[in-house]
C-alpha cells in the first residue's frame, strides 16, 4: 500500500521593509573640487514612463564625511543616461534634490561618505561618495 503526501508550507515574513527584501546595489560616484569649493554630488529625482516628475527623494547622510559637510537643495535636475529606466528621459530637467559637499576650510585628501536615497515604495538606494579635494 502506498501513500502519498503532499506538504504545503506559508512563509509569513514581518518587520521588513521592501528595500530589505530586495537590496539594490549602490550608486558610486566620485567627484573632484578645489580646496574650500563646494562640488555637485548628483541630483535626484524619480519620474515616470512619460518623464514627468512623480516624487522628490529623501536623502539621509548614515556615514557622514570627515573632512567636510553634505549639503540638499531643491533644484532642477537633468536625467542622466545611466540612471534606471531614465534612458527614452535623457536631458529631460525635473524639479527634485541636489546633493553638494563642502569641504572644510583648509583640507584637503580624499573624503568619503554614504547617502541613503528614499524611493517610493518604500525602496532605498544607497549612493557611496567619494570626493577628491586638491
Amino acid at each position: 500500500m502506498s501513500r502519498s503526501f503532499r506538504w504545503s508550507f506559508t512563509v509569513l515574513v514581518t518587520g521588513l521593509s521592501m528595500s530589505t527584501l530586495a537590496a539594490e546595489p549602490p550608486i558610486a560616484v566620485k567627484r573632484e573640487t578645489a580646496a574650500g569649493k563646494e562640488v555637485l554630488i548628483r541630483g535626484f529625482a524619480q519620474f515616470d514612463a512619460s518623464c514627468n516628475l512623480t516624487r522628490v527623494q529623501t536623502i539621509a547622510v548614515v556615514a557622514p564625511p570627515r573632512g567636510g559637510k553634505v549639503e540638499t537643495r531643491p533644484g532642477a535636475v537633468v536625467i542622466g543616461p545611466n540612471w534606471v529606466g531614465g534612458g527614452h528621459c535623457e536631458g529631460t530637467t525635473l524639479q527634485g534634490v541636489n546633493v553638494f559637499y563642502v569641504p572644510a576650510p583648509g583640507f584637503k585628501g580624499i573624503d568619503r561618505f554614504s547617502l541613503d536615497v528614499g524611493y517610493s515604495l518604500q525602496r532605498t538606494v544607497r549612493a557611496e561618495v567619494e570626493v577628491a579635494v586638491r
